[in-house]
């Protein structure tokens, strides 16, 4: 048994919610936009858990479960990461490029998406090469580090707009909020699941060692 996140599955509900939201944004229809935004963040959380979930505590010692290296994992969970964020980037595209919803900053925030699934993207082919110098203790620790970074940043983002009232804006960022909150939310989610099954892993390598 290994670290494997249903790949097809979720990227084909990325499809159906990123068609919803489209849909739904293009009418104006704002409830139904943020609940297709936070159904997709709730698939990617529900994928993360079931797929580390197996790694944690008793569990992770079960018969039947292959040792599974914590360059794995992180690569697993990276690869969720930036499922994550390229969802947010093809949403924004979607609402703010091929809707009458306007907000200037639309395909900023989009590309910015983009970006940093890019990145993941890079990390995930890095950490699955053999010699790769990211699947070294040093470099592994230092990326976990940053998940962390990121989780607690988006929470006091997450906080920030929520307190701030930005979901219940009349303005053109009413979309992108959505998505902020959504995509924040499970990118968020995923950072500290990421954590947790690396710690689990760490452990239970060191005590085989």
């Amino acid at each position: 048994m290994t670290l494997r996140p249903p790949l097809p599955w979720l990227l084909l509900t990325l499809a159906v919610a990123l068609f919803a939201m489209y849909f739904a944004a293009g009418s104006f229809q704002k409830v139904e936009s943020a609940l297709a935004a936070a159904v997709y963040a709730i698939v990617l959380c529900i994928a993360a858990i079931r797929t580390n979930a197996p790694y944690w505590g008793q569990a992770s010692s079960q018969p039947g479960h292959a040792v599974v290296a914590p360059r794995e994992a992180l690569a697993t969970n990276a690869l969720l990461i930036m499922i994550a964020f390229l969802w947010c980037g093809l949403a924004f595209y979607a609402v703010y490029l091929g809707t009458s919803v306007r907000w200037q900053h639309g395909w900023e925030y989009g590309s910015a998406c983009i970006l940093f699934a890019a990145v993941y993207g890079y990390f995930v082919f890095r950490l699955s090469q053999p010699n790769s110098r990211f699947g070294e203790t040093s470099a592994i620790n230092r990326l976990v580090r940053i998940a962390g970074y990121q989780a607690f940043l988006i929470g006091v983002g997450l906080v920030w707009l929520i307190g701030a009232g930005k979901l219940a804006t009349h303005k053109g960022d009413w979309a992108a909020n959505q998505l902020f909150l959504s995509g924040g939310f499970a990118i968020m989610c995923i950072s500290v699941i990421l954590i947790k099954t690396n710690a689990a892993l760490s452990e239970r390598q060191a005590a085989a060692n």
